[in-house]
C-alpha cells in the first residue's frame, strides 16, 4: 500500500464510506471523498499548514474526521489526535505542550475556545480568519516519515506517545488485510474512536482494497449494525463476551437445546449449508449482528475460550489477532483452526522469537511505530531494542503447530513474599471458564501472599456467588500455583465510566485495585 497511490486512485473506486446521521444512513462514495479531501487540503494550505507541522484533532468519529485525516496525509503534515484521555484538558496550554500549529474540532466543541482563537478550525462548518501558528521547526531526524503522533494507554497506567511511521503503515497493513480475507463486496464496521490509530488503519485498508467502511461510534453501534448490515466487525472481546453472557443466562434447558442443535449443525457438510441452518436455529443471536455478517475479529485483549467455542457452535466465525501499536498486527487465528486460547500464527513478514523468560520478541522489515516521544524513563530502549527488534512485554509460548499463546504481561507478574511468580492472566482465564463469571481480575492483596479475585457475575445473586467460590476452590491453579484467598464481587461491570476499563476497553488493573482498596 502506498499513500500517494491510494489518494490518487480514490476517484476510480466503486465503494463508499457510510455513516449514520440523525438515524439515517448516509453514503459518501470514494470519488466524493477524493473531492472533499482535495478541498480540505486547499483549506489547510490557505490556513498556512505546511509539511511537518503538527495538527491536533479532538473530535468524535465522523466522515469529516477521515476527510481531514487524509488531507493532512496528502499535505505531509503530522496529525496529533487527542484521545478521550484528554477530555477537559484541551486548551492552549496543551497545544503549546505538543507544539500544535492548528487544532481541528467539530463545531459542537466550539465552547472549548470561546474567544474564536485563529489557530482553531472547525471540520464541519465554515471558517473565517483561521491561521496556523508558527511553531519552531522540528529537528526530528525521522520527520519525513512521521505520519501521526498517537497516544496509547499504558497497561501500567499513564499515556505513551508513539511516532507512527508512514513506511510502517504501508508495510504492516497488507498482511492483516490478507489474513482477514476482505473482498470488494465487504462492508467493515468501525466504532472505536478514530483517535486510536488501529481504527484509522482499517479505514485505509478499505480505501486501498475498495470495500465499504462504516464509521460510527459506540452510541450508534447497534443502530449501525441493524441499518447498515456490515459483513466484517472488529470489536474488543468485551462485546463478544456480552453476547455470550446472554446465552449463559438462558434457562438450562435452552442452553442444552442450543448445544445439541450446534452439534448437529456442525456435522452437516458444507459451510454454506451449516450457516443457513444456524441462521434459523440461532436467529435471536444473528439478529444482533444484522443480516450480512461474514466474519468477526477480536484482538484488543484476551478472549475467553468459552466465547470462541460459542461462536463456533453458532457458525459465526470469530477470529483472533495479536498486535501492538508499536509493531502493527503480528498474528492471526482463523476461526476454523479451533486453537482456542491461541492468537494464531505469525503473519507474513513477521518473525517471533521467545526470550529466556518467555517474552515475545518481534522482528519485521518495518514497524508501525518508530519510537516513543513520550514514555517512562528507559522505555524506548527496553522496547525498541538494539537488534532492530521490538520487545513486546508479553510472555508467550508456541505449541507444536506454531500457534502462539500469550501467558500474560511481564509488568503484571505477581511475585509473592515467598518468591513465587504468578501470571494473573492464566488464573483469570481459568476462572473465566466458570459460566457464572462475566469478567474477572486477579490481584495481589497488599502486604501478603494472598490472591484476590474481583469478579463481575453474569447474573448477580447468592447462588451465582456460591458457584464461583466452589469453582475457584477446585481450579487446578488453586492446587498447582496458588489458591484465591478472597473473592470480591463487583456490583457493577468493569467500564470506562467507573475507571475499571481503560479507554481502549482493556482492563485497568490499577483502577480496579484502587476501587476496591487493593492498591499498595
Amino acid at each position: 500500500m502506498n499513500f500517494g497511490g491510494l489518494l490518487a486512485d480514490l476517484p476510480s473506486k466503486k465503494s463508499a464510506i457510510y455513516t449514520l446521521e440523525r438515524g439515517k444512513a448516509v453514503r459518501h462514495s470514494y470519488a466524493e471523498l477524493a473531492g472533499d479531501v482535495a478541498r480540505a487540503q486547499a483549506d489547510l494550505s490557505r490556513w498556512g499548514v505546511k509539511a511537518g507541522d503538527r495538527i491536533g484533532i479532538f473530535a468524535p468519529n465522523s466522515y469529516r474526521w477521515l476527510v481531514y485525516d487524509l488531507a493532512l496525509i496528502a499535505t505531509r503534515a503530522v496529525s496529533v489526535p487527542f484521545t478521550d484521555d484528554f477530555a477537559g484538558k484541551v486548551n492552549d496550554d496543551l497545544l503549546q505542550q505538543y507544539d500544535i500549529a492548528l487544532l481541528l474540532l467539530p463545531k459542537s466543541l466550539a465552547k472549548l475556545f470561546p474567544a474564536q482563537t485563529p489557530h482553531v478550525a472547525f471540520m464541519d462548518a465554515e471558517n473565517d480568519g483561521v491561521a496556523a501558528l508558527c511553531r519552531p521547526a522540528s529537528h526530528d531526524a525521522d520527520l519525513a516519515d512521521q505520519l501521526t503522533l498517537a497516544f496509547s494507554s499504558g497497561s501500567a497506567g499513564g499515556l505513551k506517545g508513539l511516532v507512527i511511521s508512514r513506511e510502517g503503515v504501508e508495510a504492516t497493513l497488507p498482511p492483516i488485510v490478507e489474513a482477514i480475507g476482505s473482498t470488494s463486496s465487504d462492508r467493515l464496521l468501525l466504532f472505536l474512536p478514530m483517535s486510536n490509530f488501529q481504527q484509522r488503519t482499517m479505514c485505509y485498508a478499505g480505501l486501498a482494497c475498495d470495500f465499504d467502511v462504516i464509521i460510527t461510534d459506540y452510541i450508534q453501534f447497534f443502530s449501525a449494525i441493524k441499518t447498515l448490515n456490515p459483513t466484517i466487525l472488529i470489536a474488543p472481546p468485551i462485546y463478544y463476551q456480552m453476547i455470550h453472557t446472554r446465552f449463559a443466562n438462558f434457562p438450562a434447558w435452552k442452553r442444552w437445546l442450543w448445544a445439541g442443535l450446534g452439534a448437529l449443525i456442525s456435522a452437516v457438510p458444507g459451510a454454506a449449508a451449516r450457516r443457513g441452518l444456524a441462521q434459523r436455529a440461532f436467529a435471536e443471536i444473528y439478529q444482533q449482528f444484522g443480516g450480512s455478517m461474514r466474519i468477526l475479529v477480536t484482538g484488543m485483549a484476551p478472549i475467553k475460550r468459552s466465547v470462541a467455542r460459542f461462536f463456533a457452535m453458532i457458525q459465526l466465525p470469530l477470529c483472533e489477532s495479536y498486535g501492538l501499536v508499536e509493531t502493527g498486527s503480528l498474528t492471526f487465528r482463523q476461526a476454523a483452526s479451533k486453537k482456542y486460547g491461541s492468537v494464531g500464527k505469525p503473519l507474513r513478514g513477521v518473525t517471533i522469537a521467545l526470550a529466556e523468560d518467555g517474552e515475545v520478541i518481534v522482528r519485521r522489515d518495518a514497524f508501525l511505530t518508530r519510537r516513543y516521544f513520550q514514555c517512562a524513563d528507559g522505555e524506548n530502549e527496553r522496547t525498541f531494542v538494539a537488534s532492530g527488534s521490538v520487545a513486546t512485554g508479553d510472555i508467550g509460548r508456541f505449541d507444536a503447530d506454531g500457534y502462539l499463546y500469550l501467558m500474560g504481561r511481564k509488568k503484571e507478574l505477581i511475585i509473592t513474599p515467598g518468591g513465587l511468580k504468578i501470571h494473573p492472566e492464566i488464573i483469570e482465564e481459568e476462572l473465566n471458564c466458570c459460566p457464572a463469571v462475566a469478567q474477572s481480575v486477579i490481584l495481589a492483596k497488599p502486604g501478603g501472599a494472598q490472591l484476590v479475585a474481583v469478579v463481575v457475575l453474569a447474573q448477580p445473586g447468592a447462588e451465582a456467588e456460591a458457584r464461583v467460590k466452589a469453582f475457584a476452590a477446585q481450579m487446578p491453579s488453586a492446587r498447582k500455583v496458588a489458591p484465591i484467598g478472597e473473592i470480591i464481587f463487583s456490583a457493577a461491570p468493569f467500564s470506562t465510566e467507573n475507571g475499571m476499563l481503560r479507554p481502549n476497553l482493556k482492563v485497568d488493573r490499577r483502577g480496579i485495585a484502587a476501587n476496591f482498596k487493593l492498591s499498595q
